[in-house]
């Protein structure tokens, strides 16, 4: 007999539960941390080393000093019922704070709510003998007295909220609100000649309101949304009031006050739009939309009328605007894709004419005292064709329409033309040239003229001056080259490069070609990815940018002059993630930009002019972070960020008013912001 010795199946479990039970346990919990939604709450504190105007202009963070860092993440999922229920706060601590709540059903229902506030610090030092600001009413002094530092600031405050509702058979609606309150002051002045302008900063607070609501259809073949959309601004001021002043500067006492503020107005649009697939390459799409907007504010009191008009309670504004737009999409052969779009805004403006003033009309001004409602009617379409040609290069051409007629009054400062009409061309080509490099190549040439332009009429009846071709009226001619290419040798390396040129004409009207004669700008970029290894990632971009205008102008018919305006700007960007050790993470991103301002001015004849000084901004940012984790679900987190501007821009660095206020700032600022962080992380 043979004997057989049975295994201890439990010894033998026991085994296998001490070799392999602490790495399934750990495995289910990582599992857990991957699969499960967690929730994180970090709390800290930061410590900025002196004063930042400019580095905490919407953040807060601008006075030397100790700031609370508080961010809350929270995700809660009901498996048997798909609910989600989230909680998003970032930046509690700050001013630049947001909270967000959100309870949703997939696929069915859901809702939120949502805050948040913007601060914009004034970055000029203001020291000022103006009393109440902030408020309607402001006391100005009668000399000239400098006074105290003030700080100017406005804070925006949002209140959100919306729901989405799944109503079956292929209808859903979405519904979305929103209040922003807005409060504080912002730099203004008062005054009608050079160095005659007293400091009367505009009192801001103000509320408006959005409501957008939406009811989709989506069926096999079509797919449509009814919208409602309405916004309604309410300004709590209605008007600035002052007091004192200087009453030699201006002709009698305080005869810009009070002065009228924005007046409140509203807007509504519904709309339709949609698209419908007529066979699986074929599909159309359509708009229309009909919007009125109104202001009937009601004028303020208090402000003298000359003989013969009458206030008539408000400027009864409205502006009916409609809209009709089409399009169709197809591919009628493999290697053939056509696009055609159609579309035309008419916005007519209904608001009455009336006169308004008297003072300073005569036979001779260019203006007479009515305002001037402007209606604009557009039509604009294209034509675009795609398609493969061999050696895998693909060919876009298009065909670009845009028209525009408006009106005028006949009295006007500058000349005019009711119709514009501008025909674009473009061709574009683009090739894969081999696994790793795609390039393309494209050029648009655009040309827009219109109907003859109409001399302005003086009030007496005369002709006026007919020297100048506004901007948005003027004949121009448009070249534009753009340039890209990208190269992916590896899975870890891409490279992207973009190059684009433009250039505009706009001499072809008059002999003297006053206004902007021609103008360019250039734009190249490189970015760069690059992974080291699966823990260690690096970026990096560098940009130059340049845009310069020609224009001339006249201080009196024998002394014209001309002036060649230049921004130009050089920014590099550099970002590395790595994780140098087990429980370290560390990062850091660096950019810079050096910006130009330059102001070429000399005379054409007669009199030599000035140019204004050159102005430069650099700017330099460096952010560093290291994480430590304490263990799976706690860490550390350490940040630094420095940041440097500099500036000797002319302009407002030492600005003064009549009043003896004047606006002063560091022309270099150099910020060290250190941040420390608990993060905690749960399920």
């Amino acid at each position: 007999m043979k004997n057989h010795r049975a295994f201890p199946l439990a010894a033998m479990a026991a085994a296998l539960a001490a070799v392999y039970g602490p790495a399934c346990a750990q495995q289910d919990d990582d599992l857990n941390w991957l699969t499960k939604p967690s929730s994180s709450v970090s709390v800290g504190a930061g410590y900025l080393n002196k004063d930042a105007p400019q580095f905490g202009r919407y953040t807060g963070v601008r006075d030397a000093g100790t700031y609370g860092l508080l961010n809350i993440d929270l995700n809660k999922l009901d498996e048997s019922t798909g609910t989600w229920v989230r909680f998003k706060g970032n930046n509690l601590g700050l001013e630049n704070r947001d909270m967000r709540f959100t309870h949703e059903r997939q696929g069915d229902w859901g809702y939120y709510l949502e805050y948040s506030e913007l601060p914009r610090f004034e970055p000029h030092t203001v020291n000022t003998a103006v009393r109440g600001i902030g408020t309607a009413s402001l006391a100005i002094p009668t000399t000239r007295t400098n006074g105290p530092a003030e700080q100017l600031k406005m804070k925006r405050e949002m209140l959100g909220a919306g729901f989405t509702k799944q109503l079956g058979d292929g209808f859903d609606l979405v519904v979305r609100a929103k209040s922003e309150d807005k409060d504080g002051a912002r730099i203004f002045s008062r005054g009608t000649a050079t160095n005659a302008f007293e400091f009367t900063p505009e009192p801001v607070h103000s509320t408006t309101r959005q409501l957008e609501a939406i009811l989709g259809y989506s069926g096999k073949q079509l797919q449509m949304s009814a919208i409602y959309y309405g916004t309604a601004y309410d300004n709590h001021n209605t008007a600035l009031t002052l007091a004192g002043g200087n009453t030699t500067a201006f002709s009698g006492t305080n005869a810009l006050n009070p002065i009228a503020l924005p007046p409140d107005s509203q807007s509504h649009q519904l709309a339709l739009d949609g698209g419908y697939s007529f066979t699986p390459t074929t599909r159309g799409s359509f708009k229309v939309a009909y919007s009125r907007a109104t202001q009937n504010d009601t004028f303020i009191s208090g402000v003298p009328l000359a003989a013969g008009i009458a206030p008539d309670g408000n400027l009864g504004g409205r502006v009916d605007t409609t809209l009709v737009q089409m399009g169709v999409s197809a591919r009628p052969v493999p290697k053939l894709s056509l696009v055609a779009d159609l579309r035309q805004e008419n916005r007519d403006d209904k608001t009455p004419v009336r006169t308004y003033t008297v003072t300073g009309v005569t036979a001779a001004s260019s203006f007479n005292g009515e305002n001037q409602p402007i209606s604009i009617k557009t039509t604009n379409g294209k034509v675009e064709a795609t398609y493969q040609l061999q050696s895998s290069l693909r060919m876009t051409g298009g065909i670009d329409y845009d028209v525009k007629d408006r009106n005028t009054s006949a009295i006007r400062s500058v000349s005019f033309r009711d119709r514009t009409e501008e025909t674009s061309y473009r061709v574009a080509l683009k090739r894969t040239m081999s696994e790793t490099v795609t390039g393309s190549i494209a050029y648009i040439r655009s040309d827009r003229n219109g109907s003859d332009f109409l001399n302005n009429v003086l009030k007496g009846g005369a002709t006026g001056s007919n020297l100048i071709a506004p901007l948005n009226l003027a004949d121009r001619e448009r070249d534009k080259v753009r340039l890209s290419l990208s190269w992916t040798p590896t899975n870890d390396l891409s490279v992207q490069f973009m190059a684009d040129q433009t250039r505009d004409d706009y001499s072809a009207r008059t002999a003297n070609d006053f206004g902007l004669r021609d103008g360019s700008s250039k734009n190249y970029s490189v970015d760069v990815s690059y992974a080291f290894a699966n823990d260690w990632q690096a970026s990096g971009w560098i940009s130059r940018n340049d845009t310069l205008a020609n224009r001339a102008t006249r201080i009196s018919a024998s002394n014209p002059w001309s002036s060649k305006l230049e921004n130009n700007s050089d920014s590099f960007g550099l970002s590395l993630r790595g994780k140098p050790r087990e429980k370290w993470d560390v990062g850091a991103d660096l950019s810079h930009s050096e910006i130009g301002d330059l102001y070429r001015q000399q005379a054409i004849s007669g009199a030599a002019v000035t140019s204004l000084p050159d102005v430069y901004t650099r700017l330099t940012n460096l952010k560093l972070f290291a994480s430590y984790a304490l263990r799976q679900n706690a860490s550390l987190r350490f940040d630094y960020i420095y940041d440097r501007y500099s500036t000797n821009d002319w302009s407002w660095s030492s600005w003064n008013y009549s009043d003896g206020t004047t606006l002063t700032q560091a022309p270099r600022q150099y910020i060290s912001f250190f941040g420390v962080t608990y993060i905690y992380r749960f399920q």
